[in-house]
């Protein structure tokens, strides 16, 4: 919770330093994590050099009983994003208490809670979160048993009854995948899809995903988030430029390979840091897309954006990151200073020589999932500001 603060033990018995968490200590109060195992004695020089150094080398812990869960630095990164969290339990919040409004039957009976389910790729307190709410039924597709330990620790130390969250893929006994209906004759409420992979593109299959997950919400049930905005900037980078194709005509090492390599370069470039990127802004940020995981409707696969350039140079790459919509005006940007994700980038195959007041048509795209942008000036003529 807000507020907490996670006692940790550090040691180093071998080659390798190790953090385990032991306590969480919340209003003067100490929670211990791992109550049911016992302090373990210091157990002193090993008289075998060899076999300290094999369990130093293949780290197996031989002389230790505690159990360790191992995160991925993505995974850590997640879980210490604040603002998406906080976002998103005000997100969820909002829901359930709307749906409980418009039936009260899952207050008055436990045996009919709300039912959530959490898809998310790797480690997720999404589900931890939406049991936190009260009458409602989680599940998280975790896969990992020590990871699921994990989430009932925290579930146990926040007063969340053992009850309210489940591990979906435990419960399932085909190879359809997590999107499939509860266990009763019920239909989901909400629906966590993970959309906005690490890097900065949107995770494959998304759209596929939640056409499936809206056939399995009930009346007044939600996929999380509803929809996406892609925003975008023009920028000169000759950092991009040179890392994303041959530059040049001139043979290399009196090989002409440059028309050769370039054919199979990749026009997006992934994990940015658009806060530190080496580049020059020639125009304001301009939203170039917009992706509705609950309208079908509303969707489409190519949009023409034109952009007023503001500033004279080359455009040679046109830096992108996402505004995440949780619910109603609940959202979270990918471009937060402390948000785990990364932004990413289209270079352009031929830069564009602009000048302060230009217009450049881009036509964005989006494929499987693959989002690309081609620019060009536009020569027609705009209404005044």
């Amino acid at each position: 919770m807000l507020g907490d603060k996670l006692q940790v033990e550090v040691s180093c018995h071998d080659a390798y330093l190790r953090l385990c968490s032991v306590a969480v200590l919340r209003d003067g109060h100490e929670i211990l994590l791992d109550a049911s195992i016992p302090d373990q004695p210091d157990p002193g020089p090993n008289p075998n050099p060899e076999a300290q150094l094999c369990s130093a080398l293949a780290s197996l812990q031989t002389d230790h009983s505690k159990d360790f869960c191992l995160l991925e630095s993505a995974e850590m990164a997640l879980l210490n994003n604040q603002d998406y969290h906080r976002s998103f339990q005000s997100a969820v919040s909002k829901l359930f208490s709307h749906l409980k409004l418009a039936n009260p039957r899952h207050v008055q009976d436990s045996s009919d809670p709300l039912y959530a389910l959490d898809v998310s790729e790797g480690f997720s307190l999404l589900s931890l979160i939406a049991a936190s709410q009260g009458h409602v039924k989680a599940y998280s597709s975790v896969e990992k048993d020590k990871q699921q330990e994990v989430l009932k620790k925290l579930a146990r130390s926040n007063n969340i009854p053992e009850r309210s969250l489940e591990f979906w893929l435990n419960c399932t006994e085909d190879d359809q995948g997590p999107l499939q209906r509860p266990p009763t004759e019920k239909l989901w409420s909400a629906i966590m899809l993970d959309c906005v992979e690490t890097c900065g593109l949107i995770r494959q299959k998304l759209m596929d995903k939640a056409s499936l997950a809206r056939c399995l919400l009930e009346e007044g049930g939600r996929i999380f988030p509803e929809r996406i905005v892609v925003h975008g900037m023009l920028v000169e980078s000759d950092m991009l430029l040179l890392e994303s194709a041959v530059q040049g005509k001139e043979p290399t090492l009196g090989f002409n390979i440059a028309p050769f390599i370039n054919q199979f370069t990749v026009p997006v470039h992934v994990f940015l840091d658009f806060s530190t990127l080496d580049c020059r802004h020639l125009s304001e940020a301009a939203e170039l897309f917009v992706l509705d995981l609950m309208d079908t409707n509303a969707n489409y696969t190519t949009r023409q954006v034109k952009v007023k350039v503001t500033s004279a140079g080359r455009v040679t790459a046109i830096p992108f990151w996402y505004d995440i919509y949780l619910y109603e005006d609940i959202s979270v940007s990918t471009l937060s200073h402390n948000s785990h994700w990364k932004q990413a980038a289209v270079v352009l195959q031929e830069p564009l020589q602009v000048q302060a007041g230009d217009w450049i048509s881009l036509c964005v795209t989006l494929h499987k999932s693959t989002m690309s942008i081609s620019a060009q000036p536009d020569n027609q003529p705009q209404p005044m500001d």
